[in-house]
């Protein structure tokens, strides 16, 4: 069998591995388009990215967890998970360079009405000051629990008002001084056996906070 001479032969396997490797990246480069980016008609069908202003914070249209979008705040200073039923309301939004963001999450979703809060600061680093700011909000003595995360410290408790289940947290940094969020998550429920279930989702969703600790104070 005649074979081809060695020159040919690493030439051919050059403009193989060529072939491969800028397929790989426009592939890559697809995959990376931001949802904003793109036409509405190829974005998933939820609440979520029919709302422009939401498409905006939103990093993919890839789930980070069943039921969840990768979102990014407008500081940069954090992720999080975004419910595929929630809206950011652009009339609540207010942020300040990359030191303070705050906003409301209307959430829609399996029959299921929520309200979340998100209060960013990046002087947000005493679990003690921070608690007393919830307390007063709230207008309630809420009984803080700890709850173990490798990146966070997250401290929530449960409160009650008139149309059902609540929960406000503390989520802080371990790793840096870069900063903290507090959070309300209040939701209807059909009954109070479903409170133990609504807690477990809350606690999870705190767990997916993310905070970039490259950040410089500003």
């Amino acid at each position: 069998m005649k074979r081809g001479s060695p020159a040919k032969y690493w030439l051919a396997m050059f403009l193989l591995f060529l072939v491969v490797l800028l397929g790989g990246c426009q592939e890559n480069k697809e995959q990376h388009v931001k949802p904003a980016k793109m036409n509405v008609k190829d974005l998933p069908d939820v609440r979520a990215f029919q709302d422009e202003f939401t498409r905006e914070f939103l990093q993919s249209t890839e789930e980070t967890r069943e039921g969840y979008y990768p979102f990014l705040s407008g500081t940069g200073a954090y992720k999080m998970d975004f419910p595929a039923g929630g809206i950011v309301s652009e009339k609540s939004y207010s942020i300040n360079k990359k030191g303070f963001e705050s906003f409301f999450i209307g959430v829609h979703q399996l029959e299921r009405e929520a309200l979340i809060s998100i209060n960013y600061n990046s002087m947000y680093v005493n679990i003690e000051s921070t608690q007393v700011v919830l307390r007063k909000q709230l207008d309630e003595d809420l009984k803080f629990n700890k709850y173990d995360s490798n990146d966070l410290e997250i401290y929530a408790a449960t409160f009650t008002f008139q149309k059902g289940y609540g929960m406000a947290g503390v989520i802080l940094n371990k790793k840096s001084d870069g900063g903290g969020v507090l959070v309300t998550y209040e939701s209807n429920l059909i009954s109070k056996s479903d409170q133990g279930k609504q807690k477990e989702k809350i606690i999870k969703w705190m767990k997916s906070f993310k905070f970039n600790n490259n950040m410089k104070k500003e």
